[in-house]
Protein backbone atom coordinates (compact mmCIF):
# COMPACT_ATOMS: atom_id res chain seq x y z
CA UNK A 1 0.00 0.00 0.00
CA UNK A 2 3.10 2.54 0.42
CA UNK A 3 2.96 3.41 -3.20
CA UNK A 4 0.15 5.26 -3.50
CA UNK A 5 0.17 7.36 -1.12
CA UNK A 6 -2.65 7.90 1.69
CA UNK A 7 -4.93 11.30 1.24
CA UNK A 8 -5.37 10.95 4.98
CA UNK A 9 -8.83 12.23 5.04
CA UNK A 10 -10.03 10.08 7.08
CA UNK A 11 -10.48 10.95 10.86
CA UNK A 12 -8.57 7.86 12.26
CA UNK A 13 -6.14 8.26 9.90
CA UNK A 14 -3.06 9.52 11.71
CA UNK A 15 -4.33 7.50 15.03
CA UNK A 16 -4.12 4.23 12.88
CA UNK A 17 -0.70 5.14 11.34
CA UNK A 18 0.43 5.68 14.83
CA UNK A 19 -0.59 1.97 15.80
CA UNK A 20 0.91 0.06 12.47
CA UNK A 21 2.82 2.59 11.00
CA UNK A 22 2.27 4.75 7.60
CA UNK A 23 3.17 1.84 5.05
CA UNK A 24 0.05 -0.30 6.51
CA UNK A 25 -2.90 2.25 6.25
CA UNK A 26 -4.21 3.86 3.08
CA UNK A 27 -7.19 5.90 2.37
CA UNK A 28 -6.50 6.79 -1.02
CA UNK A 29 -9.26 5.60 -3.62
CA UNK A 30 -7.14 3.56 -6.08
CA UNK A 31 -6.47 0.85 -2.57
CA UNK A 32 -9.97 1.56 -1.72
CA UNK A 33 -11.29 0.80 -4.54
CA UNK A 34 -9.69 -2.71 -4.50
CA UNK A 35 -10.99 -3.33 -1.45
CA UNK A 36 -14.65 -2.83 -2.52
CA UNK A 37 -15.19 -5.90 -4.36
CA UNK A 38 -14.97 -9.70 -3.78
CA UNK A 39 -15.23 -12.59 -6.44
CA UNK A 40 -18.58 -11.94 -7.09
CA UNK A 41 -20.50 -8.86 -8.89
CA UNK A 42 -21.87 -8.21 -5.64
CA UNK A 43 -21.51 -4.40 -4.75
CA UNK A 44 -21.73 -2.43 -1.21
CA UNK A 45 -19.87 0.48 0.25
CA UNK A 46 -16.55 1.00 -0.16
CA UNK A 47 -14.48 0.91 3.23
CA UNK A 48 -13.14 4.40 4.34
CA UNK A 49 -9.62 3.02 5.14
CA UNK A 50 -7.99 -0.15 5.05
CA UNK A 51 -5.31 -0.84 7.50
CA UNK A 52 -2.90 -4.23 7.75
CA UNK A 53 -2.18 -5.49 11.56
CA UNK A 54 0.84 -7.22 12.15
CA UNK A 55 0.23 -8.29 15.51
CA UNK A 56 -3.21 -9.16 18.01
CA UNK A 57 -1.80 -6.09 19.94
CA UNK A 58 -2.22 -4.13 17.22
CA UNK A 59 -5.41 -5.56 16.32
CA UNK A 60 -6.34 -4.82 20.16
CA UNK A 61 -5.33 -1.35 19.96
CA UNK A 62 -7.09 -0.66 16.67
CA UNK A 63 -10.54 -2.15 17.94
CA UNK A 64 -10.30 -0.41 21.01
CA UNK A 65 -9.86 3.15 18.79
CA UNK A 66 -12.74 2.17 17.19
CA UNK A 67 -14.99 1.38 19.65
CA UNK A 68 -14.14 4.42 21.54
CA UNK A 69 -14.96 6.27 18.09
CA UNK A 70 -18.21 3.89 17.36
CA UNK A 71 -16.30 3.42 13.83
CA UNK A 72 -17.26 0.75 11.95
CA UNK A 73 -14.44 -2.22 11.48
CA UNK A 74 -14.79 -5.08 9.02
CA UNK A 75 -12.32 -7.79 9.22
CA UNK A 76 -11.20 -9.26 5.75
CA UNK A 77 -9.34 -12.43 4.72
CA UNK A 78 -7.81 -12.75 1.28
CA UNK A 79 -11.27 -11.89 -0.20
CA UNK A 80 -11.68 -14.18 -3.18
CA UNK A 81 -15.22 -15.28 -1.37
CA UNK A 82 -18.47 -15.31 -3.91
CA UNK A 83 -21.23 -14.15 -1.49
CA UNK A 84 -20.07 -10.77 -0.75
CA UNK A 85 -19.74 -11.40 3.06
CA UNK A 86 -16.70 -9.05 3.57
CA UNK A 87 -17.91 -6.33 1.81
CA UNK A 88 -18.90 -3.10 4.45
CA UNK A 89 -22.47 -2.25 4.59
CA UNK A 90 -21.77 1.30 6.03
CA UNK A 91 -19.86 4.56 4.98
CA UNK A 92 -16.34 5.58 6.83
CA UNK A 93 -15.94 1.45 7.56
CA UNK A 94 -12.14 0.58 8.55
CA UNK A 95 -11.31 -2.51 7.25
CA UNK A 96 -8.72 -5.25 8.83
CA UNK A 97 -6.67 -6.90 5.48
CA UNK A 98 -5.54 -9.57 8.33
CA UNK A 99 -3.18 -11.28 5.31
CA UNK A 100 0.31 -9.98 7.63
CA UNK A 101 -0.54 -11.98 10.29
CA UNK A 102 0.40 -15.22 8.34
CA UNK A 103 2.56 -16.92 10.62
CA UNK A 104 2.74 -20.97 11.90
CA UNK A 105 2.65 -20.60 15.60
CA UNK A 106 3.12 -23.47 16.60
CA UNK A 107 3.33 -27.00 15.02
CA UNK A 108 2.14 -29.59 18.13
CA UNK A 109 3.30 -33.05 16.77
CA UNK A 110 2.57 -34.31 20.46
CA UNK A 111 -1.89 -33.54 20.56
CA UNK A 112 -1.49 -33.28 16.10
CA UNK A 113 -2.83 -29.67 16.25
CA UNK A 114 -1.41 -26.42 14.13
CA UNK A 115 -1.74 -22.89 15.44
CA UNK A 116 -1.50 -20.34 12.49
CA UNK A 117 -2.12 -16.65 11.97
CA UNK A 118 -5.43 -16.14 10.74
CA UNK A 119 -4.43 -14.37 7.46
CA UNK A 120 -2.32 -17.54 6.63
CA UNK A 121 -3.14 -18.64 3.31
CA UNK A 122 -4.29 -22.33 2.81
CA UNK A 123 -2.06 -23.03 -0.16
CA UNK A 124 1.14 -21.44 2.08
CA UNK A 125 -0.28 -23.79 5.05
CA UNK A 126 -0.68 -27.05 3.14
CA UNK A 127 3.03 -26.62 1.74
CA UNK A 128 4.65 -25.73 4.94
CA UNK A 129 2.81 -28.70 6.96
CA UNK A 130 3.29 -31.21 3.56
CA UNK A 131 7.34 -29.93 4.36
CA UNK A 132 6.77 -31.36 7.91
CA UNK A 133 5.57 -34.75 7.18
CA UNK A 134 1.94 -33.84 8.13
CA UNK A 135 -1.81 -32.67 6.21
CA UNK A 136 -4.70 -31.15 6.99
CA UNK A 137 -8.46 -32.19 7.26
CA UNK A 138 -10.18 -29.77 5.27
CA UNK A 139 -7.56 -28.59 2.82
CA UNK A 140 -9.63 -24.87 2.01
CA UNK A 141 -11.94 -23.32 -0.40
CA UNK A 142 -11.19 -23.77 -4.33
CA UNK A 143 -9.96 -20.32 -4.21
CA UNK A 144 -6.73 -21.61 -1.47
CA UNK A 145 -4.15 -19.79 -3.05
CA UNK A 146 -5.81 -16.58 -1.68
CA UNK A 147 -8.08 -17.53 0.72
CA UNK A 148 -7.44 -17.22 4.55
CA UNK A 149 -7.98 -19.94 7.13
CA UNK A 150 -9.20 -17.05 9.23
CA UNK A 151 -11.70 -16.02 6.33
CA UNK A 152 -13.11 -19.31 5.84
CA UNK A 153 -14.04 -20.03 9.32
CA UNK A 154 -15.67 -16.54 9.42
CA UNK A 155 -18.33 -17.81 6.61
CA UNK A 156 -18.53 -21.75 6.84
CA UNK A 157 -16.54 -22.61 4.19
CA UNK A 158 -16.12 -25.68 2.32
CA UNK A 159 -14.00 -27.24 -0.19
CA UNK A 160 -11.39 -29.32 -0.81
CA UNK A 161 -11.13 -32.89 1.05
CA UNK A 162 -14.95 -31.85 3.11
CA UNK A 163 -16.22 -35.40 1.24
CA UNK A 164 -14.20 -36.76 4.40
CA UNK A 165 -13.17 -34.05 7.22
CA UNK A 166 -16.21 -32.13 6.71
CA UNK A 167 -16.42 -27.97 6.64
CA UNK A 168 -13.73 -25.75 7.00
CA UNK A 169 -15.06 -25.25 10.98
CA UNK A 170 -15.24 -28.78 11.55
CA UNK A 171 -11.43 -28.82 11.96
CA UNK A 172 -10.80 -26.06 14.66
CA UNK A 173 -9.82 -26.85 18.18
CA UNK A 174 -9.11 -23.05 19.10
CA UNK A 175 -9.87 -19.54 18.30
CA UNK A 176 -7.89 -16.05 19.55
CA UNK A 177 -10.33 -13.39 19.15
CA UNK A 178 -10.09 -9.93 19.32
CA UNK A 179 -13.60 -9.00 20.81
CA UNK A 180 -15.47 -5.08 20.35
CA UNK A 181 -14.07 -4.25 23.44
CA UNK A 182 -10.40 -5.43 22.67
CA UNK A 183 -10.18 -8.24 25.16
CA UNK A 184 -8.46 -11.33 23.89
CA UNK A 185 -10.27 -14.64 24.85
CA UNK A 186 -9.04 -18.26 23.58
CA UNK A 187 -11.45 -21.13 23.10
CA UNK A 188 -11.50 -24.62 23.33
CA UNK A 189 -8.90 -25.61 25.81
CA UNK A 190 -7.40 -22.20 25.28
CA UNK A 191 -9.16 -20.88 28.69
CA UNK A 192 -6.42 -22.62 30.56
CA UNK A 193 -3.12 -20.88 29.97
CA UNK A 194 -0.97 -23.67 31.59
CA UNK A 195 -2.60 -26.05 28.74
CA UNK A 196 -2.17 -27.73 24.89
CA UNK A 197 -4.45 -26.59 22.20
CA UNK A 198 -5.69 -29.93 21.53
CA UNK A 199 -9.57 -30.15 22.21
CA UNK A 200 -12.74 -27.60 21.17
CA UNK A 201 -15.13 -28.79 23.73
CA UNK A 202 -14.20 -28.54 27.53
CA UNK A 203 -15.31 -27.61 30.92
CA UNK A 204 -17.44 -24.71 29.72
CA UNK A 205 -19.96 -24.41 26.52
CA UNK A 206 -18.20 -24.44 23.16
CA UNK A 207 -17.30 -20.68 23.10
CA UNK A 208 -15.64 -21.94 19.43
CA UNK A 209 -18.80 -22.15 17.48
CA UNK A 210 -19.99 -18.81 19.05
CA UNK A 211 -17.26 -17.87 16.60
CA UNK A 212 -17.69 -19.61 13.93
CA UNK A 213 -19.80 -18.55 10.74
CA UNK A 214 -19.82 -15.35 12.23
CA UNK A 215 -18.90 -13.61 9.04
CA UNK A 216 -16.57 -11.28 11.46
CA UNK A 217 -19.61 -9.60 13.72
CA UNK A 218 -18.65 -10.86 16.90
CA UNK A 219 -15.15 -10.41 17.07
CA UNK A 220 -11.39 -10.64 14.98
CA UNK A 221 -10.14 -13.80 14.60
CA UNK A 222 -6.11 -13.36 14.87
CA UNK A 223 -5.13 -17.37 15.43
CA UNK A 224 -7.07 -20.48 14.66
CA UNK A 225 -5.48 -23.88 15.31
CA UNK A 226 -6.73 -26.89 13.81
CA UNK A 227 -6.44 -30.61 13.51
CA UNK A 228 -3.28 -32.07 11.47
CA UNK A 229 -2.59 -35.95 10.52
CA UNK A 230 0.03 -37.48 9.36
CA UNK A 231 0.48 -37.01 5.68
CA UNK A 232 -1.01 -40.12 2.74
CA UNK A 233 1.24 -40.34 0.01
CA UNK A 234 -0.86 -43.31 -1.49
CA UNK A 235 -3.57 -41.20 -4.03
CA UNK A 236 -6.05 -42.83 -6.15
CA UNK A 237 -8.59 -41.37 -8.71
CA UNK A 238 -11.62 -42.60 -9.94
CA UNK A 239 -14.41 -41.26 -12.78
CA UNK A 240 -17.49 -42.60 -12.94
CA UNK A 241 -20.63 -42.02 -15.54
CA UNK A 242 -23.92 -42.93 -15.15
CA UNK A 243 -27.30 -42.82 -17.53
CA UNK A 244 -29.12 -40.57 -15.44
CA UNK A 245 -28.57 -38.48 -12.26
CA UNK A 246 -30.87 -40.72 -10.17
CA UNK A 247 -28.18 -43.86 -10.97
CA UNK A 248 -25.45 -40.84 -10.14
CA UNK A 249 -27.10 -39.96 -7.03
CA UNK A 250 -27.51 -43.01 -5.49
CA UNK A 251 -24.24 -44.47 -6.36
CA UNK A 252 -22.59 -41.05 -5.18
CA UNK A 253 -24.86 -41.30 -1.57
CA UNK A 254 -23.78 -45.13 -0.81
CA UNK A 255 -19.81 -44.15 -1.40
CA UNK A 256 -20.40 -40.84 0.91
CA UNK A 257 -21.87 -43.19 3.33
CA UNK A 258 -18.73 -45.49 3.92
CA UNK A 259 -16.81 -42.72 3.99
CA UNK A 260 -14.33 -44.16 1.43
CA UNK A 261 -12.65 -40.84 -0.56
CA UNK A 262 -10.90 -37.88 0.77
CA UNK A 263 -13.25 -35.95 -1.94
CA UNK A 264 -16.02 -36.95 -4.01
CA UNK A 265 -17.47 -34.48 -6.64
CA UNK A 266 -20.74 -35.13 -8.71
CA UNK A 267 -21.31 -33.53 -12.06
CA UNK A 268 -25.18 -33.59 -12.58
CA UNK A 269 -25.44 -33.31 -16.69
CA UNK A 270 -23.03 -33.43 -19.72
CA UNK A 271 -23.52 -29.58 -20.11
CA UNK A 272 -22.06 -28.89 -16.32
CA UNK A 273 -19.02 -31.59 -17.17
CA UNK A 274 -18.48 -29.94 -20.70
CA UNK A 275 -17.94 -26.47 -19.19
CA UNK A 276 -15.60 -28.10 -16.53
CA UNK A 277 -14.04 -30.89 -18.89
CA UNK A 278 -14.59 -29.43 -22.51
CA UNK A 279 -14.71 -32.90 -25.06
CA UNK A 280 -14.21 -35.43 -21.97
CA UNK A 281 -17.66 -37.12 -22.47
CA UNK A 282 -17.13 -36.55 -26.30
CA UNK A 283 -16.97 -40.66 -26.64
CA UNK A 284 -19.71 -41.63 -24.36
CA UNK A 285 -22.97 -40.17 -25.61
CA UNK A 286 -24.62 -42.24 -23.38
CA UNK A 287 -23.86 -40.57 -20.07
CA UNK A 288 -25.54 -37.86 -18.42
CA UNK A 289 -23.93 -37.77 -15.05
CA UNK A 290 -20.88 -38.63 -13.65
CA UNK A 291 -19.00 -38.51 -10.00
CA UNK A 292 -15.01 -37.82 -9.91
CA UNK A 293 -13.28 -39.70 -6.83
CA UNK A 294 -10.55 -39.29 -5.17
CA UNK A 295 -8.98 -41.92 -2.42
CA UNK A 296 -5.95 -40.71 -0.37
CA UNK A 297 -4.68 -43.56 2.25
CA UNK A 298 -0.85 -43.34 3.91
CA UNK A 299 -1.34 -47.67 3.28
CA UNK A 300 -0.83 -47.87 -1.10
CA UNK A 301 -3.45 -51.41 0.03
CA UNK A 302 -5.66 -49.89 1.78
CA UNK A 303 -6.13 -46.95 -0.95
CA UNK A 304 -6.17 -49.77 -3.65
CA UNK A 305 -9.13 -51.41 -1.74
CA UNK A 306 -10.92 -48.57 -0.55
CA UNK A 307 -10.89 -47.51 -4.62
CA UNK A 308 -11.89 -51.10 -5.56
CA UNK A 309 -15.27 -50.77 -3.00
CA UNK A 310 -15.87 -47.10 -4.84
CA UNK A 311 -15.77 -48.82 -8.47
CA UNK A 312 -17.43 -52.08 -7.25
CA UNK A 313 -20.59 -49.53 -5.80
CA UNK A 314 -20.42 -47.54 -9.06
CA UNK A 315 -20.98 -50.24 -11.44
CA UNK A 316 -23.60 -52.21 -9.48
CA UNK A 317 -25.63 -48.69 -10.13
CA UNK A 318 -25.36 -49.44 -13.76
CA UNK A 319 -21.93 -46.88 -14.06
CA UNK A 320 -19.59 -46.65 -16.18
CA UNK A 321 -16.01 -46.53 -15.24
CA UNK A 322 -14.59 -43.25 -17.48
CA UNK A 323 -10.80 -43.78 -16.22
CA UNK A 324 -9.02 -40.84 -14.09
CA UNK A 325 -8.91 -38.04 -15.86
CA UNK A 326 -11.52 -35.31 -14.27
CA UNK A 327 -10.21 -36.41 -10.62
CA UNK A 328 -6.67 -36.66 -11.36
CA UNK A 329 -7.40 -32.77 -12.65
CA UNK A 330 -9.18 -31.99 -10.00
CA UNK A 331 -7.12 -32.91 -7.37
CA UNK A 332 -3.54 -32.39 -8.96
CA UNK A 333 -4.52 -28.97 -9.95
CA UNK A 334 -5.86 -27.74 -6.62
CA UNK A 335 -6.07 -24.31 -6.37
CA UNK A 336 -5.76 -23.55 -9.98
CA UNK A 337 -8.72 -25.26 -11.26
CA UNK A 338 -11.43 -22.50 -10.89
CA UNK A 339 -9.65 -20.03 -12.26
CA UNK A 340 -10.31 -21.14 -15.78
CA UNK A 341 -13.98 -21.12 -15.50
CA UNK A 342 -13.76 -17.31 -15.04
CA UNK A 343 -13.06 -17.27 -18.87
CA UNK A 344 -16.89 -18.43 -19.09
CA UNK A 345 -17.44 -14.84 -17.68
CA UNK A 346 -19.18 -14.10 -14.45
CA UNK A 347 -20.29 -16.24 -11.66
CA UNK A 348 -24.04 -16.32 -10.48
CA UNK A 349 -23.56 -19.74 -8.01
CA UNK A 350 -26.21 -20.73 -5.57
CA UNK A 351 -23.31 -22.53 -2.62
CA UNK A 352 -25.80 -24.37 -0.09
CA UNK A 353 -26.17 -27.49 1.78
CA UNK A 354 -28.63 -30.30 0.96
CA UNK A 355 -29.12 -33.87 1.84
CA UNK A 356 -27.41 -35.96 -1.19
CA UNK A 357 -31.06 -37.81 -1.95
CA UNK A 358 -32.98 -34.29 -2.74
CA UNK A 359 -30.38 -33.63 -5.54
CA UNK A 360 -32.20 -35.33 -8.27
CA UNK A 361 -35.39 -33.33 -7.05
CA UNK A 362 -33.59 -29.95 -7.46
CA UNK A 363 -32.07 -30.59 -10.69
CA UNK A 364 -35.44 -31.10 -11.93
CA UNK A 365 -36.47 -27.75 -11.09
CA UNK A 366 -33.15 -26.26 -12.06
CA UNK A 367 -33.14 -28.13 -15.51
CA UNK A 368 -36.73 -26.45 -16.25
CA UNK A 369 -35.29 -23.32 -15.29
CA UNK A 370 -32.75 -23.74 -17.83
CA UNK A 371 -35.25 -24.25 -20.56
CA UNK A 372 -37.61 -21.66 -20.20
CA UNK A 373 -34.78 -18.91 -19.93
CA UNK A 374 -33.41 -20.91 -22.82
CA UNK A 375 -30.05 -20.03 -21.78
CA UNK A 376 -27.14 -22.44 -23.69
CA UNK A 377 -28.96 -21.19 -27.02
CA UNK A 378 -28.28 -17.39 -25.47
CA UNK A 379 -24.65 -18.34 -24.37
CA UNK A 380 -25.02 -18.48 -21.03
CA UNK A 381 -23.34 -21.93 -19.58
CA UNK A 382 -23.75 -23.69 -16.52
CA UNK A 383 -21.91 -25.94 -14.30
CA UNK A 384 -24.20 -28.20 -11.74
CA UNK A 385 -22.15 -30.14 -9.21
CA UNK A 386 -21.94 -31.24 -5.60
CA UNK A 387 -19.41 -31.85 -3.59
CA UNK A 388 -20.23 -34.83 -0.38
CA UNK A 389 -19.45 -33.49 2.96
CA UNK A 390 -19.46 -35.46 6.20
CA UNK A 391 -21.86 -38.40 5.39
CA UNK A 392 -25.03 -37.55 3.88
CA UNK A 393 -25.14 -34.49 2.26
CA UNK A 394 -23.53 -32.40 0.05
CA UNK A 395 -22.82 -28.64 -0.97
CA UNK A 396 -24.40 -28.30 -4.14
CA UNK A 397 -23.64 -25.61 -6.54
CA UNK A 398 -25.57 -24.32 -9.63
CA UNK A 399 -23.40 -21.82 -11.20
CA UNK A 400 -24.56 -19.40 -14.19
CA UNK A 401 -21.92 -18.15 -16.53
CA UNK A 402 -23.24 -14.61 -17.92
CA UNK A 403 -20.40 -14.32 -20.73
CA UNK A 404 -20.48 -9.99 -20.83
CA UNK A 405 -22.71 -7.32 -19.42
CA UNK A 406 -25.04 -7.78 -21.94
CA UNK A 407 -26.14 -11.25 -20.63
CA UNK A 408 -26.30 -10.21 -17.19
CA UNK A 409 -29.72 -9.30 -17.13
CA UNK A 410 -30.97 -12.61 -18.32
CA UNK A 411 -28.37 -14.42 -16.01
CA UNK A 412 -29.83 -12.60 -12.91
CA UNK A 413 -33.17 -13.23 -13.59
CA UNK A 414 -33.12 -16.85 -13.73
CA UNK A 415 -30.47 -16.79 -11.02
CA UNK A 416 -32.86 -15.24 -8.63
CA UNK A 417 -35.09 -17.85 -9.10
CA UNK A 418 -32.55 -20.45 -8.61
CA UNK A 419 -32.17 -19.26 -5.42
CA UNK A 420 -35.81 -19.49 -4.68
CA UNK A 421 -36.25 -23.03 -5.80
CA UNK A 422 -32.81 -23.46 -3.71
CA UNK A 423 -34.51 -22.99 -0.30
CA UNK A 424 -37.77 -23.92 -1.16
CA UNK A 425 -36.53 -27.44 -1.99
CA UNK A 426 -34.69 -27.89 1.64
CA UNK A 427 -31.11 -26.04 0.99
CA UNK A 428 -29.57 -24.31 3.19
CA UNK A 429 -26.77 -21.79 2.77
CA UNK A 430 -23.37 -22.72 4.44
CA UNK A 431 -22.21 -18.54 3.96
CA UNK A 432 -24.98 -16.06 3.71
CA UNK A 433 -23.21 -12.21 2.49
CA UNK A 434 -24.99 -10.48 0.38
CA UNK A 435 -25.68 -13.28 -1.56
CA UNK A 436 -28.31 -15.27 0.40
CA UNK A 437 -28.94 -12.77 3.20
CA UNK A 438 -31.91 -11.88 2.86
CA UNK A 439 -33.77 -15.26 2.08
CA UNK A 440 -32.18 -16.47 4.72
CA UNK A 441 -33.41 -14.57 7.09
CA UNK A 442 -36.91 -14.87 5.86
CA UNK A 443 -36.88 -18.95 6.56
CA UNK A 444 -34.86 -18.19 9.92
CA UNK A 445 -36.96 -19.11 13.11
CA UNK A 446 -37.65 -15.70 15.08
CA UNK A 447 -35.97 -17.18 18.58
CA UNK A 448 -32.97 -17.95 16.33
CA UNK A 449 -32.55 -14.68 15.07
CA UNK A 450 -33.29 -12.97 18.30
CA UNK A 451 -30.92 -15.02 20.27
CA UNK A 452 -28.23 -14.62 17.83
CA UNK A 453 -29.18 -9.96 18.93
CA UNK A 454 -28.62 -10.76 22.32
CA UNK A 455 -25.33 -12.52 22.31
CA UNK A 456 -24.13 -9.96 19.75
CA UNK A 457 -25.67 -6.73 21.79
CA UNK A 458 -23.74 -8.28 24.66
CA UNK A 459 -20.27 -8.31 22.91
CA UNK A 460 -20.45 -5.37 20.67
CA UNK A 461 -22.65 -2.88 22.50
CA UNK A 462 -21.50 0.04 20.29
CA UNK A 463 -22.47 -2.34 17.39
CA UNK A 464 -18.61 -1.65 15.90
CA UNK A 465 -18.59 -5.36 14.26
CA UNK A 466 -19.46 -5.65 10.97
CA UNK A 467 -22.71 -3.86 10.89
CA UNK A 468 -25.87 -4.39 9.81
CA UNK A 469 -25.21 -8.13 8.72
CA UNK A 470 -27.77 -10.68 9.74
CA UNK A 471 -30.09 -7.64 9.85
CA UNK A 472 -30.87 -7.57 5.74
CA UNK A 473 -30.13 -5.39 2.74
CA UNK A 474 -33.07 -4.15 1.71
Amino acid sequence: MSIVKAAGDHPLYQQLVDIVGEKKVSDNQVIISSYSKDASHLQAERPGIVVMPGSVEEVQDIVRLCNNTKTPIIPAGGRNGICGSCLPRVEGAVMLDMVNMDEVVNLDEDVMTVTVGAGLRWAELIHRLHEKGYKLGFRGPYGGNVGTVGGSTSINSIGYAASKFGPSDEGVVSLEVVLPNGDVIHTGTGWNKDAKLFGRYSSYNDMTGIFLGDHGTLGVKTKVTLKIYPAAEHKLYGDFGFENLQKATDAFLEVQKRGLTEELNLLADRQSTDTFFPGFLDSHPEIHAMFASVVQESDEQLAKRKMEIVREIALNHGGKDLGNFASQMHWGEMFNLVQPLYNNGFWLNTCHLRPIPTIPKMMEQMWNIFEKYDLLDKGIKWIASCLGAERTYATGWVTLFPPNEEKMELGLEAWNEMLDVIMDTGGCPYWNGLLWEDRVLENTEKPFIETYWKVKNAIDPNGIMAPHVFRGTD
